[in-house]
């Protein structure tokens, strides 16, 4: 008996585990964020998809489901950690518009990432005379490469996601 409630137990909790939001789209329910929830759980659960995170987040305390929420989460890799923006609003139509920033330092070069880590992305030009911009194909994902020494990027990864 103790040996099917054990394998019950752990078929529950893998059942649990499987349907948790994570951390960025449970702040936002925990604090009234209702209508963006769905285009936010997309745009979080592709950004942190099953990466050990931590978040931060803001929203308007007085009417959190028509003003904008945004959260800073902390996303580990086995080299670093990444800073995730990830930012809801709800427009005046009623649809969401979303959008993320992810923030990480690349050791290497930026003009080596140019080529040899982001050679699918478009040179799009310059911003302040170092900052490389770059997109992709389709112009939805912008990529900005800023070199910090020598011999590490600083790379910002962006996409809008529009309902």
């Amino acid at each position: 008996m103790k040996k099917i409630c054990f394998c019950l137990a752990l078929v529950v909790s893998t059942t649990v585990l499987a349907d948790e939001e994570n951390s960025i789209v449970n702040m936002a329910k925990e604090n009234g964020v209702k209508t963006c929830v769905p285009q936010l759980k997309i745009a979080a659960d592709f950004i942190i998809d099953e990466k050990a995170h931590s978040s931060h987040a803001y929203w308007n305390k007085k009417d959190a489901d028509n003003r904008m929420y945004s959260s800073l989460t902390s996303k580990g890799y086995s080299d670093g950690d990444s800073h995730v923006t990830v930012a809801v609003a709800q427009t005046s139509s009623g649809k969401c518009d979303t959008f993320y920033v992810e923030t990480y330092a690349l050791p290497k070069a930026c003009m080596m990432a140019r080529e040899e880590t982001f050679k699918g992305f478009k040179y799009k030009g310059t911003m302040n005379g170092k900052t490389l911009l770059l997109e992709n194909e389709s112009g939805a994902v912008n990529l900005y490469l800023t070199p910090q020494g020598e011999s590490i990027c600083l790379v910002s990864k962006r996409e809008a996601l529009y309902q």
